[in-house]
């Protein structure tokens, strides 16, 4: 499967509608592999509305790759090394910080036994005592913890900044962005890919990624079944009062389903709260009440001087789901030829963007790759039914064992 500067070049209006690859999500996801892509094929990526302005513009940009993918550690290594090495591009900035799963409810032994089996794995991880978490965290309260596991390589970013800077990096490559136009059905012809339909006609290419966030299972429906049901999930920002200190780790809560950091400027993100949703054109932007409540009542229950803090902000989105919460990165044996599907991250999207760029890569040009396919295949699925039941996750691995 190629796609390369050699198709028949037609204009409308002016506007070139053909191209080697098209690529219909302009996320963070669809950026990363204009990226990847354009400086050896002639790439359009194709976005309904503004650039990283659905799930991207909404994330909370924390880089856990490291515990999310503990049993496959090249996926991990391979996108902490791309953020590492891409850190001080344009705006772009890499923070290295790391992350505390925080131990309750009398599972330390469990957890223990995680970290003994995860470092003779050879990853950079620790279990802290209550006394050692409140020597390195004061903010936390040790107290009401049996410990917390700390991750070492994991980082945040601006989700923003870093589909920007990726999409200014794909143009000045040659790769060329349409805002504002949506996708309406992907065309097939004799079984191959022969492009896309939008309100502007036709486009053009043999090669098409599908990487349109929950929205690619209904694009693709009627060209092949994917499971990726869509969920709502939501942020808070608080003001503790007195800024949080450069040292405030990042890291989540198992079994409360949320996650937090601190902000550049000493607030507290906290997200989470991910429910599956049978409207996600009409689901709300904002926060619940439920969420608030929740927020209120657990945040002072592990951190120290927030029982005062006031509330800044909150929003919520919508991102797609798969049954086991990781992505569809693939060219499906059942699909037409020339379809490639990237869609399903679960909430992993900015951060799973550099390994999604590179397997992308490989199905386009049929290059060796040393990340593993299988971990990503449609195939891995008894059913490509998008009914299933949805699993929430927070930034890593809610399980103790």
């Amino acid at each position: 499967m190629t796609g390369d500067r050699t198709a028949v070049r037609g204009t409308t209006r002016g506007d070139r509608r053909d191209a080697g690859v098209l690529v219909v999500g302009g996320g963070v996801v669809g950026c990363a592999v204009a990226r990847e892509l354009a400086a050896d094929h002639d790439v359009v990526v194709l976005e309904q509305d503004q650039i990283a302005g659905g799930a991207t513009a909404l994330a909370a940009g924390e880089i856990t790759m490291t515990p999310s993918y503990s049993d496959v550690l090249a996926v991990a290594d391979h996108a902490n090394d791309f953020f590492r090495g891409y850190d001080g591009t344009g705006r772009f900035r890499f923070h290295e910080r790391p992350s505390l799963e925080l131990v309750r409810d009398g599972r330390a032994d469990a957890a223990r036994r995680r970290v003994d089996r995860l470092r003779s794995d050879g990853i950079d991880v620790a279990y802290l005592e209550p006394e050692a978490v409140r020597e390195r965290y004061p903010r936390v309260d040790a107290s009401r913890l049996d410990g917390a596991v700390r991750h070492a390589e994991t980082g945040f970013v601006d989700p923003y900044t870093f589909a920007v800077t990726l999409k200014e990096e794909a143009e000045a490559r040659g790769a060329r962005f349409r805002m504002g136009l949506a996708v309406d059905e992907v065309v097939v012809d004799d079984g191959r890919i022969r492009g896309v339909s939008t309100a502007e006609g036709e486009f053009c290419a043999p090669t098409v990624v599908a990487a349109a966030g929950w929205r690619t299972e209904r694009l693709l429906r009627d060209v092949v079944r994917i499971p990726v049901r869509p969920y709502r999930t939501q942020c808070i920002v608080l003001d503790p009062g007195a800024p949080l200190e450069e040292t405030f780790p990042m890291g989540w809560i198992p079994g409360e389903h949320v996650y937090f950091r601190a902000e550049h400027n000493g607030d507290l993100l906290v997200g989470g709260w991910s429910f599956a949703t049978d409207d996600p054109e009409g689901a709300s932007r904002q926060e619940d009440e439920a969420f608030r409540d929740h927020v209120a009542e657990v945040v002072p229950s592990v951190f120290r001087e927030f029982d005062r803090a006031g509330f800044v902000d909150g929003w919520a989105g919508i991102d797609g789901a798969t049954p086991d919460t990781r992505p569809i990165i693939d060219a499906p044996a059942d699909a037409p030829e020339g379809l490639i599907v990237a869609t399903g991250f679960h909430g992993r999207g900015i951060m799973t963007a550099p390994v999604a760029a590179t397997l992308v890569r490989s199905f386009v040009t049929g290059e060796a790759c040393d990340l593993p396919r299988e971990e990503f295949t449609l195939s891995r699925f008894d059913s490509t039914s998008p009914d299933f039941e949805f699993r929430s996750i927070s930034a890593g691995d809610d399980s103790y064992e």
